[in-house]
């Protein structure tokens, strides 16, 4: 296949936000009696370079008995200017699955097959190079600065959107909860229903931060952002997990928000941002 063809297809399915599976639904006529004929997955082939296509999806999903098949990516004929320009064909899918949030590993698996056979990987491989996501990615922290915010950010992409949980910190201020929110449709819910909790340690804490909370929709998403003692800071950084559920009534069964994010792969970046910033008593 065309490397920098699917490459590019691979960036258009990124910044247009859609996910990716392997296989199609077809509508299941095994089943002529019922009112309304459901659908069916039949498994499909993802090899060479619709590979890359696939790790364009926001999500990606590897359905039942589907194939996923990798090889080396080069130019078959010899000669001298076809050796640079894989070099740069190289550098080009480095830098796309990099931007893709793949795991380098991938490029090194690819790299041992020739180019005329195709080694298959099985779904749990593929997990483990994030490769496939399913219907959530796992949480990516970093620490920024913004609007004379210092934060470290949670980020996470799920089938129920796009979110983002940040423990902040504002000059003559203190610390800060902020939440980013994908509304997905419900912008006027989660700006309007009465009770905004932040939860620690999956459900074991919930915090009411009702009456201190701003809420603002910047275009598809909900922002929430609300200041916090030194006390609910700490409870935070020292967290398994954490994020924000916004519901009509303590007696409401659901919410909208985003549920707890592992604080996996952020935790010594948080007890640090904390201690390095809280006041001795």
């Amino acid at each position: 296949g065309d490397v920098e063809a699917a490459i590019a297809i691979g960036r258009i399915i990124r910044d247009a936000w859609f996910g990716t599976s392997i296989g199609m639904y077809v509508l299941n006529h095994e089943k002529p009696e019922e009112f309304v004929i459901s659908r069916k997955m039949m498994p499909g082939q993802c090899m060479s370079a619709a590979t890359l296509i696939f790790l364009g999806g926001r999500l990606r999903h590897f359905s039942q008995d589907a194939k996923f098949g990798v090889h080396q990516f080069s130019f078959s004929d010899p000669l001298p200017e076809n050796i640079g320009r894989s070099q740069i064909l190289s550098a080009k899918i480095a830098s796309y699955v990099s931007d893709m949030g793949i795991h380098p590993t991938f490029l090194e698996l690819s790299s041992t097959v020739p180019s005329s056979e195709i080694k298959l990987i099985d779904e749990a491989q593929l997990r483990d190079l994030k490769v496939v996501t399913g219907g959530m990615t796992d949480v990516s922290w970093a620490i920024q600065a913004r609007g004379n915010m210092l934060y470290v950010r949670g980020e996470r992409d799920s089938i129920w959107g796009h979110h983002k949980v940040m423990l902040g910190y504002v000059k003559g201020h203190g610390f800060h909860f902020w939440a980013v929110i994908e509304s997905q449709g419900r912008a006027e819910q989660l700006n309007n229903f009465s009770l905004v909790e932040l939860v620690v340690n999956d459900e074991e804490i919930k915090i009411d931060i009702s009456e201190r909370c701003h809420r603002a929709t910047i275009g598809i998403y909900v922002n929430i952002i609300s200041e916090i003692t030194q006390v609910e800071a700490r409870l935070i950084a020292y967290s398994n997990s954490f994020g924000v559920q916004i519901r009509f009534s303590k007696e409401a069964d659901m919410f909208l928000g985003i549920s707890a994010m592992s604080t996996d792969g952020g935790k010594e970046t948080l007890e640090t941002f904390y201690n390095a910033l809280s006041v001795d008593d």
